[in-house]
């Protein structure tokens, strides 16, 4: 007796497990008498060179709901699963379009990729992890840009490219997969349903729930499930990261319901609950087609205080043989845009006056920086048809005054308001004020390889230096001499999907944020060095991808503009706050940080 009472106590836990995640499929999961069933296709896509996973295979299935052939339809709402069919989706899809509960849909099951051995003892490469797993865009260029237009054009599907008509899901790795596919592509897919998602450290996913909240919030509809039993690896525990998702997506304000349950890692309690998720993610498309972004507007995105939510215009944009990657401004607002510091710099460059029109102004030498002092004196880092790099004093519309210093390597030069020009470039950071030598701070013992802006504290004794390749922004002192003190780290920056961060610009606001241009987008710092909130620039949509941006200023009438070029345009962006031009505007003391 005491021997049975003992293996009924060892084996206990397991029963209690098995109980635990005993979730069986209810009614709108099996297949229903006199239910018009649709098709299901089945096919096998191989990519080519060029392709975003070349050499890849992988099977697909297709379905097509009973009314397909009887309707003659322009195009067709769909919705695509990875890892094959899952969640006994094509019964539910039957089941729930009888009743009217979803719209008529396209399903579209893909597995993922793997590379065919390459002889008969060698294995296939298995491409789940990285295709999945990953936070970059390339699956979703894969999906979109690639296997959906081969499909179509395959089977003669009629795939909407309305993106709240196309919805996307997967389990686990497949999860994090249907998400960063939606996150990346709004304009394509903004339904999704993620199942016990991967949002661990794998592929940098246990960074998501951070960039959610500093990111504007997006036009998503979101249904999340995992269960106290998921999987607690070296990775991080998939239970606790599904809520911290969760939170982060509720805080930034989007539309996210969820089902909590005590399950472990596998579909059983996602393919229970499928019908209530579909029910849930299609509610009100008939009438109400359109996902918003912050519908019900409880988002406390950081952004709102700075940029609320207006939207980038072109501000300035020129013939295509003309390019425009640097900016700085006046005090008066007015922009000025030219191309620098590349090659032999730019002879031309342009000012963007208050009204919207421009003026197209030509001098002697390749133009690498500029910024401007008081009586509108412009600050050059110039090439004089010499293959080194020189700086000059200039008056706008007549020719150099003075040659000042030669440097190796141009980068930037700003200026204070009693007059002081401050110089980085390759070596370090060079002071002066009328021809004389103030301070020469040497790089390398600070640690910079590639400096490529700077600018000054609204009380103008700070200086914020970024670097293309380091994480952090750096801060130094000015001392009331002008000479440089006390230089260490002020703030680390978001990196990208390939790890790096891509500084190339940076402004200053009158309350003290610092505003950084990265391959993210414009990372906006506090005056304690901590990121509160990105700014997605134009042509993003606030994905984890280089971007094309390469300089950004504040601009435009009281300096309320934040502007930003894209080697042919400059565009801008209403803001509630003030820039600052040091050169041009007394020292500024902004209120103390809160800590």
């Amino acid at each position: 007796m005491r021997l049975l009472l003992i293996l009924a106590l060892a084996f206990l836990p397991v029963l209690i497990l098995q109980a635990q995640d005993d979730y069986q499929p209810g009614p709108d999961s099996i297949a229903q008498a006199n239910v018009p069933k649709g098709e299901l296709i089945k096919g096998t896509y191989t990519a080519k060179e060029g392709s975003v996973f070349p050499g890849t295979e992988r099977e697909y299935t297709i379905y097509l709901p009973a009314t397909y052939n009887l309707t003659k339809a322009s195009s067709w709402p769909f919705m695509v699963f990875q890892d094959g069919v899952i969640y006994n989706a094509p019964v539910v899809f039957d089941n729930l379009i009888s009743k009217g509960q979803i719209p008529p849909l396209i399903g579209i099951f893909i597995k993922p990729g793997i590379v065919p051995a390459a002889n008969p003892i060698a294995l296939p490469r298995y491409n789940r992890s990285y295709e999945y797993d990953s936070v970059s865009d390339t699956y979703s260029r894969f999906l979109i840009d690639e296997f959906l237009p081969a499909i179509e054009a395959k089977h003669g599907l009629k795939l909407s490219t309305d993106p709240n008509a196309a919805a996307i899901a997967g389990n686990s790795s497949g999860g994090i997969c249907a998400f960063m596919t939606a996150w990346h592509r709004p304009d394509r897919f903004r339904r999704v349903f993620s199942g016990v998602g991967t949002y661990v450290g794998i592929q940098g996913a246990d960074q998501l729930p951070v960039l959610v909240r500093k990111f504007e919030p997006k036009p998503l509809r979101i249904y999340l499930q995992s269960g106290e039993h998921d999987n607690d690896l070296y990775c991080g525990d998939w239970w606790m990261a599904n809520q911290t998702m969760e939170r982060a997506l509720k805080w930034a304000g989007y539309d996210v319901n969820h089902t909590w349950g005590t399950g472990g890692h596998n579909a059983k309690h996602a393919t229970q609950i499928f019908p209530d998720v579909l029910r849930w993610l299609w509610r009100d498309y008939a009438t109400a087609k359109e996902i918003k972004a912050n519908p019900r507007g409880e988002s406390k995105w950081k952004g709102y205080e700075v940029v609320g939510e207006g939207k980038w215009v072109t501000a300035f944009g020129h013939e295509p043989s003309t390019i425009a990657t640097r900016l700085t401004s006046k005090a008066t607002g007015e922009v000025i845009a030219w191309d620098g510091p590349s090659g032999l710099g730019c002879e031309d460059y342009y000012t963007i006056k208050l009204d919207g029109s421009s003026e197209k102004t030509s001098v002697d030498f390749g133009i690498g920086t500029m910024c401007f002092g008081r009586n509108d004196l412009a600050y050059w880092f110039g090439l004089h048809h010499e293959p080194i790099e020189d700086t000059f004093l200039l008056k706008i519309g007549s020719q150099y005054q003075q040659k000042m210093k030669t440097f190796e390597g141009r980068y930037a030069a700003c200026v204070d308001y009693s007059g002081r020009v401050y110089y980085l470039y390759r070596g370090g950071i060079f002071v002066e004020k009328d021809g004389k030598e103030l301070a020469l701070l040497d790089w390398n013992h600070l640690g910079h390889s590639h400096p490529t802006a700077f600018a000054l504290s609204p009380d103008q004794t700070m200086l914020f230096v970024i670097d293309d390749r380091k994480q952090y922004v750096q801060s130094i002192q000015v001392s009331p001499d002008g000479t440089l003190a006390y230089p260490q780290r002020y703030g680390v920056l978001e990196l990208d999907s390939e790890g790096e961060v891509g500084a190339c610009g940076l402004c200053i606001d009158t309350d003290g944020r610092v505003y950084v241009l990265t391959s993210l987008g414009i990372q906006v710092l506090d005056q304690a060095g901590r990121v509160n909130f990105i700014i997605p620039v134009p042509g993003s949509s606030g994905s984890l991808e280089r971007l094309s941006s390469t300089d950004i200023c504040f601009g435009g009438r009281d300096l309320m503009e934040l502007c930003t070029s894209d080697g042919g345009h400059v565009y801008k962006l209403k803001t509630k706050v003030r820039g600052v031009v040091s050169g041009q505007m007394a020292p500024i003391k902004p209120a103390p940080p809160k800590l």
